[in-house]
């Protein structure tokens, strides 16, 4: 019910900078608001370490992500 209630940018960006470890269901979460802010305006993700790279390059995920 929030949900509906709140603005959410036309762009996102997310920094990884800090980010060690993501389970799948972060992997859930990810591809989730990937569908919901590519019909808005895209969605980016910044500062990918390697091994988070090496998740996203095996689950498909580099493929389907905007990873600058």
């Amino acid at each position: 019910i929030i949900k509906k209630h709140i603005q959410l940018p036309a762009k996102l960006c997310v920094d990884f900078s800090k980010l060690e470890y993501i389970s799948s269901a972060g992997l859930r979460v990810l591809l989730a608001a990937h569908k919901n802010f590519v019909k808005k305006g895209g969605m980016t993700i910044r500062n990918v370490n390697e091994t988070i790279n090496d998740i996203f390059e095996v689950t498909g995920f580099k493929d389907i992500l905007n990873i600058a």
